[in-house]
């Protein structure tokens, strides 16, 4: 896994459709579940400005229309919350997979205890488990604020070109959404 630069965008898909409510984000979005192979340990990305990722989007959930939102990594990097005098963390990092080679994650640490699933487990290492889904809440509605700011759909491609950095075609800024073109 490889720390991403701050310049980089990160793109998150918003599925299942209820992540999005009247047009609005909601902190859903960026829940990290509790699996059965285990509780999930980052908040899955895909990394915009990658070779691959036009690939990678035009082949998830067979290429919907799924709405998604852009979020700078500075700006992840840059989010500061402390929870009862902790710091939590949020770090973006590559972590490509054999299907998805742009893909990545939002890791979350309160304090040096990673942050994971409904967050349980840190939280009572903290002793303040019984307001862990208070908490998580407030975490996960941080990110919603920056990714609130540029919501659009997929596909979201990217044209390269080899003497400039990669730009979004036709407009830097997306289409927002809104409840009718959901």
């Amino acid at each position: 896994m490889k720390k991403l630069s701050p310049i980089e965008n990160v793109v998150r898909v918003i599925f299942p459709l209820t992540m999005i409510r009247d047009g609005e984000l909601l902190p859903a979005a960026f829940k990290l579940r509790e699996m059965t192979e285990g509780p999930e340990k980052y908040i899955s990305i895909f990394r915009q400005y990658a070779e691959s990722f036009n690939a990678d989007v035009t082949s998830f959930d067979n290429g919907r229309n799924l709405p998604c939102c852009i979020m700078n990594v500075g700006e992840v990097d840059a989010i500061r919350l402390m929870i009862r005098g902790n710091r939590v963390n949020y770090r973006v990092e590559a972590i490509p997979t054999p299907t998805y080679l742009s893909h990545g994650g939002i890791f979350l640490t309160i304090g040096d205890i990673p942050i994971e699933g409904n967050g349980l487990s840190a939280f009572t290492a903290l002793n303040i488990g019984e307001e862990s889904a208070f908490h998580m809440v407030a975490i996960r509605r941080r990110l919603m604020e920056i990714a609130k700011k540029r919501i659009t759909t997929l596909p979201l491609l990217v044209s390269y070109n080899t003497s400039s950095s990669p730009q979004l075609p036709n407009s830097s800024t997306p289409q927002l959404l809104n409840s009718s073109n959901l």
